[in-house]
């Protein structure tokens, strides 16, 4: 039983993640930092997100593997098939998640801080399963490590990161009109989804540690 219990708080992290993005999808205030810089990508080059999210991916993985000093390896292609698991989840909630977009801003917030919230215990979750983080988180954790502070706070970072790329990846293509494709979820998103995930880690790990003998 010892022995599924890793792989089963797995999937149940990269469920919780596929749910946090859906709800923000399912709102009507932008998109996360990173989202938003993909975006600025299929819409300039354009390039469809079946090929972008692989190469993003990649990208993210390699400079994680730089940031940590770490050898190329197989384990490096694993993030790219979490994404086709957290898409399939993404694609299947979206037929249940009611959408919210003409609800007012009340329930539009409701959606994205629950999102946050979703973030911050999904990825602890994902932590104490010892097994590769998506990309992003991975590429974050990874500059945690090295600049020996929380994972939140890389997390943080990384996001500062996307919003400068998406800048200046926009005005590349031009894309000052559409403000970038920045709303109100990115700036949120920077704010608060590093706080959350520092959060939750303590309560996280003595809840799912005991599960899992941690």
């Amino acid at each position: 039983m010892k022995k599924i219990r890793k792989p089963l708080l797995y999937i149940l992290g990269l469920t919780i993640l596929g749910l946090s993005v859906t709800l923000i999808q399912s709102a009507n205030l932008g998109m996360s930092p990173w989202d938003a810089l993909n975006r600025n990508f299929y819409e300039g080059i354009p390039l469809e997100y079946r090929y972008l999210t692989p190469i993003v991916a990649i990208v993210l993985v390699s400079l994680a593997y730089i940031i940590d000093k770490k050898k190329p390896d197989v384990i490096m292609l694993f993030p790219i098939l979490i994404s086709f698991y957290i898409g399939f989840v993404i694609d299947l909630l979206l037929l249940i998640v009611p959408n919210v977009e003409n609800k007012g801003l009340l329930i539009n917030l409701i959606y994205i801080f629950s999102a946050f919230i979703l973030v911050g215990i999904g990825l602890n979750i994902l932590l104490l399963s010892k097994y590769p983080l998506p990309a992003l988180d991975q590429f974050c954790f990874a500059l945690s490590k090295r600049l020996k502070i929380t994972f939140g706070k890389g997390k943080i970072i990384g996001e500062v990161i996307a919003l400068v790329l998406t800048v200046i990846v926009g005005l590349i293509f031009r894309h000052q009109s559409q403000w970038f494709y920045i709303g109100w979820t990115t700036v949120l998103a920077i704010i608060f989804i590093g706080r959350f995930v520092d959060i939750f880690a303590k309560p996280i790990n003595w809840i799912m540690g005991e599960k899992i003998g941690n």
